[in-house]
């Protein structure tokens, strides 16, 4: 007896949708790290920080069991430029908080307008910009094997 099985939809949709996916992943990596490298060179001066507050951002993600929260912490610096304080939130939080409240760090500053600072401690963002290319990097490879794969 003979089985016949039936072949539905296109299996090379699978690696197309893997192809667009690694594109949109490295994007936002390269488009994260290019902002970090622009803020980097904009921000030349070096002032002494005090982290006067870490703001908690919490998040819900939905999970099978219901919702599970999680907290992040955003460093408040104040400075001092140019005979002017300054109280700027980083752009990136974490948890565990980078900073203790009251700690002082190395911060640096853009001459041009000092509310735009860059954390050299801080190597979040280079982070999760690398991961986004990498992981791109394995989608775009998934993908290319799955079409070529497929005959």
């Amino acid at each position: 007896m003979e089985v016949k099985v039936k072949k539905t939809g296109n299996p090379k949709i699978v690696g197309v949708i893997f192809v667009i996916c690694a594109v949109i992943f490295i994007i936002v990596g390269i488009a994260t790290n290019y902002d970090l490298k622009g803020r980097e060179k904009r921000c030349t001066e070096s002032v002494t920080a005090e982290v006067v507050e870490n703001i908690p951002l919490r998040s819900r993600t939905k999970s099978k069991h219901g919702y599970s929260y999680s907290t992040t912490y955003k460093p408040v610096f104040n400075f001092e430029y140019g005979g002017t304080s300054y109280r700027v939130e980083s752009n990136v939080s974490r948890n565990p908080a980078l900073f203790e409240v009251g700690e002082k760090t190395e911060i640096k500053v853009n001459p041009t307008a000092p509310e735009e600072i860059y954390v050299p401690a801080d190597k979040t963002a280079k982070f999760i910009g690398t991961i986004f290319i990498a992981v791109g990097a394995v989608f775009l490879v998934a993908g290319i094997l799955v079409i070529l794969k497929v005959h």
